[in-house]
């Protein structure tokens, strides 16, 4: 549960430095967009739209006659540079925005708590991974998905920018507060979870129910009252929380979780991962499809 909802958080993840967010944003609008989504180069705009690694599609087809204007973090100076030149560079920073706190404020997102950063950047792996091998197999680490849905969003918020110069208004208005989308997600989601899980759930707990109640009724408590039916009354309320808390019972719901996350996940076909088109909604239906098995 721990890693369909990470995943289904990734797609909350921004670029927190303002000046790499907007050396990101012409990188991705005059690198990306303009040459392979609108211009279509060498036939490329499906496979820069199903593309899951974004950096490494524009690393393999670096198109020519492009280029930004970079601004440097270390004294804003203005340089124009070609897509070949810039593409390490905002590769650099791209890494350097995962290793300084943002995986740990995701982390604390989804109620994972570490002094150490190695240390939490393993417990997330661990608690992704079986997660994310069903979704992609070529794409089960979490810095690397963190990493795509970072460029995702500031592609997205690079075109809510380019609108507004013609006087537009803004598509994804949510993208410019990371808190606005990140409260709007809870807010809707966990009633859509809880509302679902009682659906589904409260069927089978009236049956649980029923037959506790019998079980009280026609066999606890007449062999409580009997001699040493104290006895047997602390030892069916010792045994009742014993299987509730017992953690083989959570390792099967696990287990049956990720069975049905694996057949649902698998109409989309193996090679199905966070991409342009599946930004959207693909980690919603994980989460989903999880969490109402």
């Amino acid at each position: 549960m721990f890693g369909a909802k990470a995943v289904a958080k990734i797609r909350d993840v921004q670029i927190q430095d303002s000046i790499t967010l907007t050396n990101t944003k012409e990188f991705l609008r005059q690198c990306f967009m303009k040459p392979y989504i609108i211009g279509n180069i060498l036939g490329k705009k499906a496979a820069a739209q199903q593309t899951n690694d974004i950096i490494g599609f524009i690393e393999q087809n670096i198109p020519n006659n492009f280029g930004i204007y970079y601004r440097e973090p270390s004294n804003l100076a203005i340089s124009f540079k070609s897509c070949r030149q810039a593409t390490p560079l905002i590769k650099a920073a791209i890494h350097k925005e995962l290793n300084e706190g943002l995986l740990t404020k995701f982390a604390a997102a989804i109620g994972v708590q570490s002094d150490q950063s190695h240390m939490l950047s393993q417990r997330l792996k661990v608690m992704t991974g079986d997660t994310l091998k069903y979704l992609q197999r070529e794409q089960q680490d979490i810095h690397e998905w963190m990493k795509q849905a970072m460029l995702l969003n500031a592609n997205r918020e690079s075109y809510d920018d380019w609108r507004e110069k013609f006087s537009l208004s803004r598509i994804y208005p949510n993208l410019v507060s990371m808190h606005a989308i990140r409260g709007l997600f809870q807010q809707s989601f966990s009633y859509l979870v809880a509302g679902e899980m009682a659906a589904h759930m409260m069927p089978i707990l009236q049956s649980v129910f029923f037959a506790l109640v019998v079980s009280m009724i026609f066999i606890v408590f007449p062999m409580g009252l009997l001699p040493g039916g104290y006895n047997i009354l602390k030892t069916w309320i010792l045994l009742i929380i014993w299987v509730s808390s017992w953690p083989v019972f959570f390792t099967i719901i696990h287990c049956l979780g990720m069975i049905s996350l694996s057949s649902k996940s698998g109409a989309f076909g193996s090679d199905y991962g966070l991409n342009m088109l599946s930004q959207a909604s693909f980690a919603e239906m994980i989460l989903y499809s999880y969490a109402t098995f």
